[in-house]
């Protein structure tokens, strides 16, 4: 039973800091985290909020693939909802997820 709550926070705690390091860059994809209770059309919301396209879904509804060739897209992404960004092609399977 340990086993099952050590390894988990274990392996956050690894995974957590190289998924930092994946911040996004100007003009490549971002992989947006919107809150969990998020509809795909909410997702898309915060996405055209910031001023960029969505490229790809995912089997999360509050999780997508954008881009935008407009600076700070990541903060704009942040201010218009998003709870994380990520450098989508450092994310392993983001940029094989299914097209918008």
């Amino acid at each position: 039973m340990r086993l099952l709550v050590v390894l988990p926070t274990a392996m956050l705690s690894v995974a957590l800091p190289l998924l930092l390091l994946a911040a996004p860059q100007a003009g490549r994809p971002v992989l947006v985290i919107a809150s969990p209770w998020s509809s795909p059309a909410e997702t898309a919301s915060v996405v055209a909020q910031a001023g960029g396209a969505l490229l790809r879904g995912t089997p999360l509804p509050w999780v997508a693939v954008a881009i935008s060739d407009g600076a700070d897209f990541a903060g704009k992404l942040r201010r218009a909802g998003a709870w994380i960004t990520l450098d989508a092609s450092r994310v392993p399977g983001c940029l094989n997820a299914a097209p918008v």
